[in-house]
């Protein structure tokens, strides 16, 4: 997900536009959100900030008693749908403070996997044992994001780089969450989960994944590892390069305290 803030001509934020929302995704109308703040990020959740008052100018909020834990905001200019949750001020019982993640880390961080073997030993004694690959999207039985995701089944698999589709690797996941699966998989593969909750169509929530490659990939050896250009191991530069631009700004330990 990427977090775009729009600026007007005198280069002061724009606020962009709340709505609150069932767990559905049925939108209940506006919320008027003060002291926003936002922290997006590329590798784990996005994150809201804001307050909502009871009463404005005497008018009071004709949501505020729907305004709970766990239900969702949609955010109209991001085409972002975020979970909630609500605290309200002890020392002003008129003020709602909101905190929100980005949905799909949201739901994805309370789905728990247990006894998932993929190509251990005791994966491997199962009388229907097919060799399991990162993703097969003609064989469930054989694919590894098919095997952990059945219990998240209003998710789609959106696209996985074909570099990595058939990499095969030993994973036991015990007593954690998906998205923390997500990431043990992108360490060990060195590739990257984007998820994504936006809006299809109809307007309705669309929940998906997308698995990208971090390293390069030469099409004519085979070869994947970190090279730009030009295949170190047969020389060809028929290449997929991995994930993101090269900006070619060169960020050290010891330079980078400085410049911020």
């Amino acid at each position: 997900m990427a977090i775009r803030i729009k600026f007007d001509s005198t280069h002061n934020a724009i606020t962009p536009t709340f709505v609150l929302a069932t767990r559905s995704g049925r939108k209940l109308g506006a919320i008027p959100a003060k002291h926003i703040s936002i922290r997006d990020a590329m590798n784990t959740y996005s994150e809201l900030q804001f307050s909502v008052y009871k009463e404005e100018n005497g008018v009071r909020y004709h949501l505020w008693d729907k305004l709970k834990d766990f239900k969702l905001v949609y955010c109209k200019e991001w085409d972002t749908w975020f979970e909630i949750y609500v605290e309200i001020d002890e020392t002003n019982k008129l003020v709602k403070n909101i905190s929100a993640k980005s949905l799909g880390e949201a739901e994805l961080s309370q789905i728990r996997l247990y006894n998932i073997e993929i190509n251990t030993e005791i994966d491997i004694s199962r009388d229907d044992y097919e060799p399991t690959v990162l993703f097969d999207e003609g064989n469930a039985n054989a694919s590894l994001l098919d095997r952990i995701m059945e219990k998240a089944p209003h998710y789609k698999i959106k696209h996985v780089a074909a570099s990595i589709k058939s990499i095969q690797r030993t994973f036991t996941f015990n007593d954690i969450s998906l998205y923390d699966a997500f990431q043990e998989i992108a360490e060990e593969i060195n590739c990257i989960f984007v998820i994504s909750s936006g809006s299809d169509g109809n307007g309705k929530i669309e929940r998906s994944i997308s698995v990208y490659d971090l390293e390069s990939y030469c099409v004519d050896c085979g070869k994947r590892d970190s090279f730009v250009d030009k295949c170190p191991y047969c020389g060809s530069e028929n290449i997929l390069e991995g994930y993101g631009k090269d900006t070619s700004i060169c960020v050290s330990t010891e330079n980078l305290a400085d410049n911020i």
